[in-house]
């Protein structure tokens, strides 16, 4: 019997180990190369956006028009917002009236309405009282 066998050496640190498995460190640059390419070209599944920004405006200009004190609207924004947790994305719509003697801050009629992003259900509708002049 020799002497002196050779023992190999342990893999030092977590580089090492991953290299030192057969195949892992060819499975994770696949598995990382699906998700980049996942997430590239389909970026809105994920996303849980499913309602178009046309179709949420006329949405929620269909819940303004039967709402009580509906107006009607002389400028539009909208903004896609997370909200809740787990977080749900929502169009939030904004209608305005603006007021010919104010800033632009000021108006004389203002609605916001949320929609969900998802289903393209109305969740809530709040219309600001014209202001007092």
């Amino acid at each position: 019997m020799p002497e002196h066998e050779s023992i190999p050496d342990k893999p030092k640190g977590l580089l090492g180990r991953i290299n030192a498995m057969p195949g892992r460190p060819m499975l994770l640059i696949v598995v990382g190369l699906i998700l980049v390419v996942f997430l590239v070209f389909f970026p809105g599944s994920c996303s849980g956006i499913d309602i178009e920004e046309g179709q949420a405006i006329a949405t929620a200009r269909a819940a303004l028009e039967t709402h009580p004190r509906a107006f009607t609207p002389e400028r539009t924004e909208t903004k896609i917002l997370r909200q809740g947790f787990p977080p749900t994305a929502m169009w939030v719509i904004v209608f305005t009236v603006q007021d010919p003697e104010g800033g632009p801050e000021e108006f004389l009629q203002h609605a916001a309405i949320w929609v969900d992003a998802g289903t393209g259900e109305v969740r809530q509708v709040n219309v600001g009282k014209p202001v007092d002049n």
